[in-house]
């Protein structure tokens, strides 16, 4: 009797049991996993990943790639290598430079001899756009809009935009300090350099209207592919209207939109954890032998890495599968 009555109670504790799981608030549990959409930076990637598996839904390898290149050290990568296109550009941008640079002159008086009633707002237009007020307003925005629509690719575009354009503008600093070179205003012509108090090389409201193109181009352009187009050519008023406002030179616009763009690449590619690998300096901090706090460089050379076997597999969730598995495996070595 005492075997009996104790079955029939395990039984009842476990249809409570089975009872209870089956009238979980599944809605909840996810809204609780998606409440990191809402905080300051985003999700983590253990959260993105879990948030995908408690949905059933397989990461595209893009967005896994993002998730698992994020830097969990605390140490900073500094790029200084370019890919075969940024080389390309930086050739046919020098290039473009030394020319305009022999005919400064002559571009600048084209450019003035073509004002008008249009042209005035425009150059207004494009001024502020290069200036670090519309910078940090296209962030905030882009953030504040990431935050409400719970989309971490508009909050992580708002903070990029911050990142690179620190890095952009001490670069700039440092060239004008430089170099020096007189503006086309002062009326002394084109080659005028190392004159204290003049800033004219090369043009800081041009590499930041690029930085900020560039940011936008680079995490919008797959979705999008209009949008580098568009941000380019927003970009390009601003290097307009420096010269339209004798302000800078042609070779200083030039110059200032290729530094603006290259500088941002490697900004980049330093914040998302140098998932393009590339080679450069490894910043971090530590402890001498005698316990004193040190700051260490080390050259990270790029990586070369091996193909992965999934990658003979047919198309099919099995080869995603293996490559998932693979990957990880890699990883934790």
């Amino acid at each position: 009797m005492k075997i009996t009555t104790c079955v029939l109670a395990l039984l009842i504790s476990l249809q409570t049991m089975a009872g209870t799981t089956l009238n979980l608030d599944y809605g909840a549990i996810l809204k609780d996993l998606e409440s990191c959409k809402r905080s300051f930076y985003g999700c983590t990637v253990e959260q993105e990943l879990e948030i995908a598996r408690f949905r059933g839904t397989v990461l595209d390898s893009y967005t896994l790639d993002n998730y698992l290149s994020q830097d969990k050290e605390k140490s900073i990568f500094v790029p200084l290598a370019l890919d075969n296109s940024e080389l390309l550009t930086l050739a046919a941008a020098t290039s473009l430079g030394i020319v305009a640079f022999s005919n400064d002159q002559e571009l600048m008086n084209v450019v003035q001899s073509h004002k008008s009633n249009i042209t005035e707002p425009l150059a207004t237009v494009g001024n502020f756009l290069g200036t670090g007020q519309a910078g940090l307003g296209i962030a905030a925005g882009s953030y504040f809009l990431g935050m409400y629509f719970q989309n971490n690719k508009l909050k992580k575009a708002g903070l990029f935009i911050v990142g690179a354009s620190l890095a952009s503008s001490i670069a700039t600093g440092a060239a004008k300090e430089a170099f020096r070179r007189e503006r086309p205003n002062k009326g002394d012509g084109p080659y005028q350099f190392f004159k204290d108090g003049n800033k004219s090389f090369y043009s800081g409201h041009t590499a930041q209207a690029f930085t900020v193109a560039t940011v936008i181009s680079e995490m919008f352009k797959e979705d999008y592919p209009v949008v580098p187009y568009v941000a380019y050519g927003i970009a390009a008023i601003t290097a307009y209207a420096r010269m339209h406002d004798q302000a800078h030179w042609a070779s200083d616009v030039i110059i200032g939109a290729v530094a603006g763009h290259l500088i941002t690449k490697l900004a980049l590619n330093a914040m998302t954890g140098n998932k393009e690998n590339r080679s450069g300096i490894e910043i971090y901090p530590g402890v001498d032998e005698r316990g004193n706090f040190m700051i260490y460089l080390e050259w990270k050379g790029k990586q070369t890495q091996a193909p992965l076997k999934c990658s003979k597999m047919p198309e099919g969730m099995k080869k995603v599968e293996a490559c998932l598995a693979e990957g990880f495996a890699k990883a934790a070595r």
